[in-house]
């Protein structure tokens, strides 16, 4: 169950953090790509929290209407800002992953990106404390000013470690928190 739940992380993360190739082999524009769901939100090119929200809820609602479980969203204390959820798989791998894609499609993956890499991110202090104990015992020279997953990126030289220190801690540290570590550098 927790590996289906990681790679449907993974391929939200891979379509949340990424624009589409044109065929040209450049980048499509957010106008060109065909997402009426998400046009609400993006055709001002800027998203509030407001409707990230109500993006996410969306999202929510459609993966409920498909039939599958999904805790209530909470806040990420990776970046305080992304809003994150279990959702429990169920039946055929394929059909739920297909259901997972369609409805981020539809409500979610440039919306997501779109607001949260606009804000300042911080990460939660307790989980800045365990990254950075786990980064000094992989000696790590870190200044003690670091707050978010950029500043231990530039100090690490590397986004490696930290990725691994926050989804190693992640379990320790908030072992009630949905299992999905969205990470955005």
């Amino acid at each position: 169950m927790r590996k289906a739940m990681l790679a449907v992380a993974g391929i939200l993360a891979a379509v949340s953090g990424c624009t589409p190739a044109a065929t040209s082999g450049g980048q499509e524009r957010l106008a060109d790509i065909p997402l009426p769901g998400q046009s609400w939100a993006l055709k001002d090119g800027v998203v509030t929290a407001e409707e990230y929200r109500a993006a996410v809820d969306r999202f929510v609602s459609c993966i409920r209407d498909a039939g599958y479980a999904v805790d209530d969203p909470v806040r990420s204390p990776v970046d305080n800002l992304t809003l994150i959820y279990d959702i429990k798989p169920s039946g055929k791998p394929d059909v739920y992953n297909e259901a997972v894609q369609a409805c981020n499609l539809s409500h979610l993956s440039l919306v997501e990106p779109t607001f949260v890499e606009s804000e300042q991110q911080v990460m939660d202090e307790v989980l800045r404390t365990a990254v950075t104990d786990c980064l000094r015992r992989q000696g790590v020279s870190l200044t003690g000013k670091e707050r978010n997953l950029k500043d231990y990126s530039a100090a690490a030289k590397d986004e490696v470690p930290v990725v691994n220190c926050v989804t190693g801690e992640w379990p320790t540290v908030y072992p009630d928190l949905p299992a999905t570590v969205p990470i955005r550098f």
